[in-house]
């Protein structure tokens, strides 16, 4: 259920190109890192709805926010970082991924800035996703990164290649 990937970003790539598809709809907040920003803004020109919560100047999240975005749409993803690498606001994740499930939604995490500092369980927390840096918290080399799938979340490949066997079977 852990994917190995280049850094976070790679693994948030991962997560939102394997899982989106045109007519589906994320919430996501507005003290995005870049890593989240720039890929949900081209799956925005590709078909993807992206509503963005704004945030309180500290980087606070109203979780009221959250719920009327939720409740304004079918959503299938909720897709937010842990803390932000501006304010080193920490956000309400164990409350907003309960909101995102009691609306149908999925819950990504962006735990680049967090991971190996801050206590992260992705069953207690209800993340369905969670991308990881190597590099920081966890004090791995740099080029390194993972992203948690739970069990019950399926995501297209985004390469296709082999397998090692069955070299004549196109799939």
């Amino acid at each position: 259920r852990v994917v190995f990937a280049l850094n976070a970003t790679d693994a948030l790539n991962t997560a939102l190109w394997g899982l989106l598809r045109p007519g589906d709809r994320v919430v996501t907040t507005s003290i995005e890192h870049n890593a989240v920003a720039r890929p949900l803004h081209a799956l925005a020109e590709r078909g993807i709805e992206v509503t963005r919560v704004a945030c309180a100047p500290d980087g606070m999240l109203d979780l009221d926010d959250l719920v009327r975005a939720l409740r304004s749409g079918p959503v299938r993803l909720v897709a937010m970082c842990h803390a932000s690498n501006v304010v080193g606001t920490i956000l309400p994740v164990r409350d907003a991924a309960q909101r995102a499930h009691e609306h149908g939604a999925l819950f990504l995490l962006d735990a680049a800035q967090t991971a190996g500092v801050l206590p992260i369980d992705v069953r207690e927390m209800g993340i369905d996703l969670l991308a990881v840096p190597g590099h920081k918290g966890l004090l791995g080399p740099t080029g390194t990164g993972g992203l948690y799938v739970a069990p019950d979340v399926r995501l297209s490949p985004l390469r296709q290649g082999g397998t090692g066997t069955r070299s004549e079977d196109e799939r």
